[in-house]
């Protein structure tokens, strides 16, 4: 079994363009967790011991009644040189990392815990193309010239990696918060 644990903030809302695009450009075994932004994720190896799922959940249900459900608007196309992807990201990043930083303290992380973190939907990685324009160019004529997408953060999903697949362990709701 591997020890990999992923916490993820999933994308509910559906648009052929961005699926389509992801489906056609994304060669990799998350491909298999619907689109999602990672909040946090880790090995058994970083961690240092195993973490029980049942106690995963309750920790994060506490974490899920603390914080407030969200939106944000995902508009911003990143390119990681390092690792030839792109990405989308949401125009502000303040409520993922303050739900970063809640889940890195509920369950005992240092604070700078793989500090390199932005929230970011994984749109192309390990397709064969590690072209940037190309790939830029392709996902604008699928989507259009200025993609922006507004969504909902309403649960946490938690995914554990068996055998090279990611399954769905639990999924926790989040309070629901005042705005609209």
């Amino acid at each position: 079994m591997d020890g990999n644990i992923a916490i993820v903030v999933p994308m509910k809302v559906w648009t052929p363009g961005l699926h389509g695009f992801r489906a056609k450009y994304l060669q990799s075994s998350k491909v298999m967790i619907p689109p999602h932004i990672p909040v946090f994720e880790w090995t058994e190896k970083d961690r240092g011991r195993s973490v029980a799922a049942k106690w995963l959940a309750e920790t994060l249900l506490e974490i899920g009644q603390d914080l407030a459900a969200f939106s944000y608007t995902l508009s911003r196309l990143v390119w990681e040189d390092a690792s030839c992807t792109l990405s989308l990201g949401p125009s502000s990043t303040e409520s993922f990392l303050a739900l970063r930083r809640c889940i890195q303290k509920k369950l005992g992380f240092e604070t700078n815990y793989r500090e390199q973190y932005e929230p970011l939907l994984l749109l192309a990685a390990n397709n064969g193309s590690n072209n940037q324009y190309e790939l830029e160019e392709a996902f604008r004529m699928m989507n259009g010239d200025s993609f922006s997408l507004t969504c909902r953060a309403t649960e946490l999903e938690i995914y554990r990696k068996r055998s090279g697949d990611w399954l769905l362990r639990e999924v926790v709701p989040m309070r629901e918060s005042e705005e609209n």
